[in-house]
């Protein structure tokens, strides 16, 4: 654990170098869009429309070399209104033996190529969070096809949020990649908590990750936060909603899987552990199972130790 540390924290300030001295907004054409949009609207309006550029490159931030065999797309966590990347370089992937060999692509969300839509004005529905995660969907396809089409060997790794974003992709897209990483998600998410975020309400679950905590519903707003805080939290909420609506067992029950390894924690209180039933169809699908000794943000090691021991094969 100690030499993964050290390497990790060198190529980190690697990562955070390259940051400081080469990168720019990715995402120039929806910034127009939204400018356009607040120019042409009328004075009040919910939120500019998300808008696809034809430079398939602004979809994310990457670094590397583009004469790389393989390319390794990175989706994070969230949703979230700015990549982990571009906040401060720390993305877990770059613990990986071989990180520098990779072009590496920062994938973005729909959130963090229209952050406009966490300025939303009236109100943030299921309906909006449903568009806003088919276009992150789309944003994968979009970058898996790009790469592909130049004959790389695709890689595709997402954690948390992205974890529900693979899946999706693969029921609705052809399976363009040739490896996928998931790390923290399910297959069948817990109803109970899909309810609860469709309340607006966020959950956790009790200690082994089984059973949701019951929360308050009562529970008044706490006063100290602003009014920002609660409006990126709704759309956090509906957003998480949208994509644990479906049950990927069931959509995915005729797919190919078996390029997949998926990594869970046991501990795992964000999105629970995934149940006997998710575990059984995974097995059936030929997908490669890993339980990591960790909560929801501790995964990341035993993937990097897996795949550093050759257990699983990039």
């Amino acid at each position: 654990m100690k030499s993964i540390t050290c390497k990790l924290f060198m190529m980190l300030m690697g990562v955070v170098t390259f940051l400081v001295v080469g990168c720019e907004p990715a995402q120039k054409s929806q910034d127009k869009a939204v400018l356009e949009y607040k120019a042409k609207a009328p004075k009040e309006y919910n939120y500019a429309p998300t808008v696809f550029s034809k430079d398939t490159t602004e979809l994310w931030l990457a670094e590397g070399s583009t004469a790389s065999d393989t390319v390794l797309i990175l989706g994070d966590g969230g949703p979230k209104n700015l990549l982990d990347y571009e906040f401060n370089g720390k993305i877990a992937m770059a613990y990986l033996p071989n990180f520098k060999n990779y072009y590496n692509v920062n994938l973005h969300q729909a959130t963090t190529f229209n952050r406009d839509i966490f300025n939303w004005k009236y109100e943030f529905t299921l309906d909006m969070a449903k568009k806003e995660t088919e276009n992150t969907v789309e944003m994968m396809h979009r970058a898996i096809k790009y790469f592909k089409d130049r004959g790389k060997y695709v890689i595709v790794a997402g954690h948390s949020y992205s974890a529900f974003v693979i899946p999706n992709y693969i029921a609705n897209y052809p399976s363009l990649a040739d490896k996928y990483i998931i790390t923290g998600g399910r297959f069948k998410a817990d109803s109970l908590q899909t309810v609860y975020q469709k309340k607006d309400i966020n959950t956790i679950f009790l200690e082994g990750g089984k059973e949701i905590r019951i929360p308050d519903e009562n529970r008044p707003p706490n006063p100290n936060r602003p009014k920002k805080y609660f409006k990126i939290r709704t759309a956090k909420n509906f957003l998480k909603a949208a994509l644990g609506d479906y049950d990927y067992t069931r959509l995915l029950k005729d797919k190919d899987l078996s390029n997949i390894t998926f990594f869970y924690g046991n501990k795992d209180r964000n999105v629970g552990v995934p149940s006997t039933y998710e575990l059984d169809f995974l097995a059936s699908k030929n997908v490669q199972v890993i339980e990591a000794d960790s909560d929801h943000y501790g995964i990341w090691r035993t993937m990097i130790e897996r795949i550093e021991s050759g257990e699983v094969s990039l």
